[in-house]
This record gives structure tokens, C-alpha cells and sequence, in this order.
């Protein structure tokens, strides 16, 4: 359906190839069908006849998002705001782009001109939240991502940008509360589990903190941070059998991730199986791009150990 609304704006350009309305419609459609390098080549022309159009600029600013191009993005939205800056929408989309270009004290100032036009905008609330979680104004994230969620109960993501910010402030008890109420919502939410893992690790609940471990490493079979603490967790309980069942099970898995490697290598040292240990080292020195540890310490640990 999409085409061929495309081809009958075509047809109608065609005809009357002056029909800036047609010319602003059919621009739209291809931005809407991916062809944005096409759309922007349209929305180009329509600024070049009508230099004052915010909509045009802030159909621009639009597509330049699309295709990543910020900086230009911003051009076109801050020029479409100074033409016309009563306009809700692109008031709203400046204020994203300021934070996806940590503008973050415009995005403030902006989101709250939205809110003295209405009140009850539930995404200028969320979007605060998530302007003084990265501030760390915890508690300010706290009032405003509770708004948000009173006007709207399914917002999920201001449900988890809450819990993190209770956390933050050190109410655990709220934040287990929210965590669990996403994954109520949304049982395949990785995140919230290992979140609620890291909480429970932190308590010293190793059992509580396993079971959200493995509930993520479920959900999410390749997030390298779970198993990394679900090990750790392993080791410390002396379970490691389990820790080399798992490790091996993630290397199938990610086979160029040098981190899992060395956890193997710090396992079998455990287990007092030298020639593994050395092994595993020296696998994880052949993955040393995507090694996050000292090179140097880790060519030094191989050397010590491989004389002995």
C-alpha cells in the first residue's frame, strides 16, 4: 500500500510538477518507506523555496535524525523552534536530540515548556527522569519518573529508570519493588533481572542473586556481565564445576570474547589444573582485542606460570 501511494504522488507530481503540498506529502511517504536520502533531497528543495517553513526544517531535522547526522538534525530543529517556538512537537524533538547530544540543561528547559502547555505530557515527565537519573539528581529522577508513570501505568522503561534511581538513593526495598514489577509486565526484561541480581549480590544473597542470574542469562544467553558475576558467585561458593559447565556452554556461544577465556583459566587455577590454566591463558592472549584486562599483566601471569 505504501508504493503505491508513493506512485500516485509520483503521478501527480508529474503532472503538475509545482504542487509544493503534493511535493511536501510525497516526501513524507518515502521517509516513512526508508527512503530517506530521497526524501531529504525533496524536503531540500521545499526549504530552498520556502526558507521560513518550520515544518519543512523540522521535517528535516527529522530525516537527519534517521540517518544519524545530530549535529545537522540540531541545525534544522533549533532554526524550525526560532521560526516557529510555540510548537509543541518540535519543541518536544529538540529536546530529545539535546539529550541524545547530552545537551542536557537545554533538554531541562525545553521539557518543561512543553509541560506549561500541558501538564500532563507523560513522555516530557520521563524524559526528565532520565535527564536527572544521568545527572544523578536522584530524587528529582524519583518525582518526575513517578509522574510519568501515574499518567501512564504501562510505561515500562520509567518503571526501570525508577527502580535505578531508588537504588541510587538507597531505597532497595522500592527498587526490588519496581524491578519486579517490570518483569511482571515484560518476564523477558534482562536488564531487571540482573539488576535484581546485583542488588541480591550486594546483600550477600547468593541464593536469591543466582536465581536472578539465571533468569537474565535466560532471557539474554550472550550478557557477558551476568555470567561474569554469576561466576564470581560460583567461585566464591567453591562451585566450581558449575563455573567450567557454564564457561565452556558461553564460549560456544561467544567464542571471540576473551574475558570468558580468562574466567576459565582463573577456574582451572582453582581447580589446580595447570596445563588448562596455561591453556586458557594463553586462548585469551590470542583474543587480546577484545580483552578488557592488563595485557601486560596477563603476558607476565603466562610466563610466570608456563616455566612452572
Amino acid at each position: 500500500m505504501e508504493n503505491e501511494d508513493i506512485k500516485a504522488l509520483e503521478a501527480k507530481l508529474q503532472q503538475n510538477p509545482e504542487d509544493y503540498a503534493t511535493l511536501e506529502s510525497y516526501a513524507i511517504a518515502l521517509s516513512n518507506s526508508g527512503q530517506n536520502e530521497e526524501a531529504l533531497k525533496c524536503f531540500t528543495k521545499l526549504k530552498n523555496l520556502f526558507p521560513e517553513n518550520a515544518q519543512v526544517l523540522y521535517n528535516i531535522g527529522i530525516i537527519f535524525e534517521k540517518l544519524k547526522m545530530n549535529e545537522e538534525a540540531l541545525i534544522a530543529y533549533e532554526r524550525a523552534f526560532s521560526i516557529a517556538p510555540d510548537d509543541e512537537d518540535i519543541m518536544f524533538n529538540l529536546a530529545v536530540l539535546y539529550i541524545k547530544t547530552s545537551k542536557l540543561d537545554k533538554a531541562e528547559e525545553l521539557f518543561f515548556k512543553v509541560l506549561e502547555k500541558d501538564d500532563k505530557d507523560e513522555n516530557s515527565y520521563f524524559h526528565l527522569g532520565e535527564i536527572y537519573t544521568r545527572k544523578k539528581q536522584y530524587d528529582k529522577a524519583v518525582e518526575h519518573l513517578k509522574k510519568a508513570i501515574e499518567l501512564d501505568s504501562s510505561d515500562l522503561i520509567a518503571k526501570f529508570y525508577l527502580a535505578y534511581a531508588y537504588k541510587a538513593i538507597g531505597q532497595t526495598g522500592e527498587a526490588i519493588k519496581w524491578y519486579e514489577d517490570v518483569i511482571k509486565q515484560n518476564p523477558d526484561y534482562s536488564w531487571a533481572y540482573f539488576n535484581l541480581a546485583a542488588i541480591y549480590s550486594e546483600q550477600n544473597n547468593d541464593e536469591k542473586a543466582v536465581f536472578y542470574l539465571e533468569k537474565t542469562i535466560q532471557t539474554n544467553p550472550e550478557d557477558k556481565k551476568a555470567i561474569k558475576l554469576l561466576v564470581k558467585i560460583l567461585c566464591k561458593n567453591k562451585k566450581y564445576n558449575v563455573a567450567e559447565k557454564l564457561l565452556k556452554q558461553t564460549i560456544q556461544k561467544l567464542p571471540s570474547e576473551a574475558d570468558i577465556y580468562y574466567l576459565l583459566a582463573q577456574v582451572y587455577k582453582e581447580l589446580k589444573s595447570k596445563l588448562n590454566y596455561v591453556k586458557y591463558l594463553k586462548f585469551t592472549l590470542q583474543r587480546k582485542d577484545t580483552f578488557s584486562g592488563s595485557l601486560e599483566k596477563l603476558e607476565n601471569e603466562i610466563k610466570v606460570n608456563d616455566k612452572k
